[in-house]
């Protein structure tokens, strides 16, 4: 075949791209990345870069919503990983295209007649920005199932071309003989898949890219060997068969033996190991970028190895949507962001080694040769007349002033085209003959009105820029942030804080990039508290409870904290996760890493597997009992309200702070005991707040305290505890008579 023509039949394979994909074998993938895994999230922040083509498909389709998938991997790690650079068979195209496709420009043959991509062709499929346009899009489209947006008639739509949407829409074939379906696939991909929850469309391209639909031919679906594999799942050429005996064997391990179990299992297949994972979408299903939060590796695993296999894809759901007349729909595109991208996308590889000199000049077209004549020019993605055309400028009247301006950014010189940017930013090429450069006043400067600010989470902070000379032609703007998970900045120039750090938003001018920047300093919300929801817990030797302190205020930035025991024999601690070890009274304290707040706890850890002999007894979880006292007693409680709180079978009294024994209707208060007779026990009470021992706090415990305070009055040891409403403290201080007086005017609670 001549060269010529193999350059044509690559043109048509790069334009048409009907393609069929290689699957990826988990096992042969050793690209992936499995520690330090950047979380993505998703806002509807896009790099200035993206704006062009997301506002071009914003005002074609205004229900569409776009959201910016920020992956947290850097650009250059993940293009070195989806090439040979890490791994040989990861990335590849068909043997038809031209040299400038293939690794070194030569057939390293992998799967087939799939060879070994080239980085630059690699890079160009990667950049997420050469794919924002009305077909290309839908290999971002969110893969749920949206009842109202996919229909039977969509999946038909897919399908009707190929032999399972026309003549044998409702057949199958069993060991040879025509059998009848029950139904169409059409309707049996649609039920399926929406109740997997995942996008019928998607399912239904996903089956027309792997085997053209065709039920009558292909070897791994046509039921000859008594199996079905719609997906060719599992089918790679390797040392135990080929592609189909493999794609065979597959389907047979798995009881792929009718239609509905070959097509569920699937459908189900591809929705648990790539899109539940965070591959939701087809370009992620090639790229392995995503990872919301539960990925346990990034880079490994990857539905395809043909690097246009999502493009083709996109192209047929969009066909589908397109014929059912539904492009006007509510879609849902997440798209993917890379640290340190380039400035502008990545061009196509391209034949020999074109070369630009660099340049910044306002530039018009012209074509002087037919003058009077509206002048059409073709802005083509690549400096060859074989590219697409990126957007036709057509030209009504002569004169540079009356004409589209735009800046040439490079200088073909082994080319009849030069590159040149749009004022939208988009960047394409242009025959050089056409090509004038515009006399016009240039930007020589841009300033900012703030150059540092120090902002809390939350704040927004309103830039203004200063495009001098005054009278410059050109001053439009972009916006951008180095740092978006610390600050993002609008195209207005409205920058929100989101996390502690630093971050730098620069502003850049359209006309001779020129640029201006501002630091930003933002600081985290401080703690200010933390607190347990109970004061007292209760818990049984061997169960584990898990403690989940309250940090104030809820936005507060750093929220970590440390749990310590203060008895490390009565129980352990893993993170939040208390586990009783043995009976006893155990203190938890929480520790805030922000500030060093502390907050206390009680556990009560009884052992019922342990025999309890004729002297014993045991308090409720209310009641705490440390060394000789007894606390958690409500003011007001009665004594039959104490021995309903006691499991004994010892004989005992209450008594009142003066020996006295208590009716079952008197009040226990501080310094009442509890005498056990045979366990030769006695315990005393304390009551926070209630001094004076009559179980009420009022008026008269906050002058006993004041008259002891001033020391013209004793207490008793129980008194004084009673008195001491922090509990931490050494004695009791005024700030506790403060806490008594606004306990009884109602403005305070105690703790027990």
């Amino acid at each position: 075949m001549k060269k010529k023509n193999l350059k044509f039949r690559i043109i048509i394979g790069l334009l048409v791209l009907v393609i069929v994909t290689s699957t990826i074998n988990f096992r042969k993938v050793n690209a992936q990345i499995g520690s330090n895994l950047p979380t993505s999230y998703m806002d509807e922040n896009f790099p200035a870069s993206y704006m062009p083509y997301i506002n071009s498909l914003r005002a074609e389709h205004p229900n569409w919503v776009f959201k910016a998938v920020h992956t947290g991997l850097d650009w250059n790690t993940v293009l070195s990983h989806e090439t040979y650079e890490v791994n040989e068979g990861i990335s590849l195209v068909e043997d038809i295209f031209g040299p400038e496709w293939k690794k070194d420009g030569q057939n390293n043959y992998v799967d087939g007649n799939y060879v070994t991509a080239s980085k630059s062709g690699v890079a160009y499929v990667l950049d997420p920005r050469n794919f924002l346009n009305n077909d290309g899009i839908f290999m971002f489209e969110a893969l749920r199932f949206v009842d109202g947006v996919q229909s039977v008639d969509s999946v038909q739509g897919v399908l009707a071309s190929t032999p399972m949407g026309a003549q044998y829409k409702d057949k199958y074939k069993l060991y040879g003989e025509w059998k009848d379906l029950g139904t169409t696939y059409a309707n049996l991909i649609y039920s399926i898949s929406k109740e997997v929850g995942i996008n019928p469309v998607h399912i239904a391209s996903r089956i027309r890219q792997e085997n053209s639909g065709n039920i009558l031919n292909n070897s791994l679906i046509n039921g000859d060997n008594g199996v079905y594999n719609f997906f060719n799942i599992g089918a790679y050429d390797n040392d135990n068969g080929s592609a189909i005996q493999n794609g065979v064997k597959e389907a047979q391990s798995r009881g792929w033996t009718d239609v509905p179990s070959a097509l569920r299992g699937g459908i189900e297949y591809i929705y648990n190991n790539y899109v539940k994972w965070g591959q939701n979408t087809i370009y992620f299903e090639r790229f392995d970028v995503n990872n919301p939060g539960q990925a346990k590796y990034l880079l490994g695993t990857g539905y395809m190895t043909n690097i246009f296999g999502p493009k083709s894809e996109a192209l047929i759901t969009y066909n589908a949507y397109a014929n059912c007349g539904i492009l006007n729909n509510s879609f849902e595109f997440n798209i993917p962001v890379y640290e340190n991208m380039p400035s502008s996308a990545v061009p196509a590889p391209t034949v020999g080694d074109v070369t630009f000199i660099e340049d910044n000049t306002q530039v018009y077209l012209d074509d002087p040769s037919d003058s009077g004549v509206p002048d059409i020019f073709n802005v083509r993605s690549g400096p060859d007349s074989s590219f697409p055309t990126l957007t036709t400028i057509t030209e009504l009247q002569e004169g540079g002033a009356n004409r589209t301006k735009m800046t040439r950014t490079g200088i073909g010189q082994n080319t009849l085209y030069d590159r040149v940017q749009l004022s939208d930013g988009r960047v394409g090429y242009v025959q050089h003959r056409y090509v004038y450069v515009y006399d016009y006043v240039k930007v020589d400067s841009v300033s900012l009105d703030v150059t540092y600010s120090q902002l809390k989470e939350g704040d927004t902070l309103q830039l203004h820029a200063t495009v001098s000379p005054g009278n410059a032609e050109n001053k439009n703007v972009t916006w951008s942030s180095n740092n978006s998970e610390v600050a993002t900045v609008n195209q207005d120039g409205l920058v929100t804080a989101v996390k502690n750090g630093v971050a730098t938003i620069t502003v850049m001018t359209q006309d001779m990039q020129k640029s201006a920047i501002c630091t930003i300093n933002v600081t985290g919300v401080k703690v200010t508290s933390v607190s347990f929801p109970e004061s007292t817990y209760s818990m049984k030797v061997g169960e584990k409870l898990t403690l989940n302190p309250v940090i104030q205020p809820s936005n507060a930035s750093n929220k970590k904290y440390k749990l310590t025991l203060s008895n490390s024999a009565l129980a352990s601690v893993d993170g939040n996760t208390i586990t009783a070890l043995k009976a006893g009274t155990l203190n938890v304290s929480a520790i805030t890493d922000d500030g060093g707040f502390t907050a206390r706890t009680t556990i009560e850890i009884k052992d019922d597997s342990a025999p309890k002999d004729d002297k014993f007894v045991d308090f409720n979880k209310n009641l705490k009992l440390t060394d000789d006292v007894i606390t958690g007693v409500e003011p007001g409680s009665t004594v039959s309200e104490i021995k309903a709180s006691l499991d004994t079978n010892d004989e005992y009294e209450i008594k009142d702070i003066n020996g006295n024994v208590l009716a079952e209707d008197a009040l226990v208060g501080t310094g009442s005991s509890i005498e056990f007779k045979n366990l030769n026990k006695k315990y005393y009470f304390v009551v926070y707040g209630e001094v004076d021992g009559n179980g009420i706090i009022n008026a008269r415990d906050l002058i006993m305290l004041q008259r002891y305070i001033l020391q013209k009055y004793n207490l008793n040891e129980y008194q004084v505890k009673a008195s001491i409403i922090d509990k931490v403290s050494q004695a009791p201080r005024a700030a506790d008579l403060l806490k008594i007086q606004r306990h009884i005017l109602g403005l305070y609670v105690i703790e027990q």
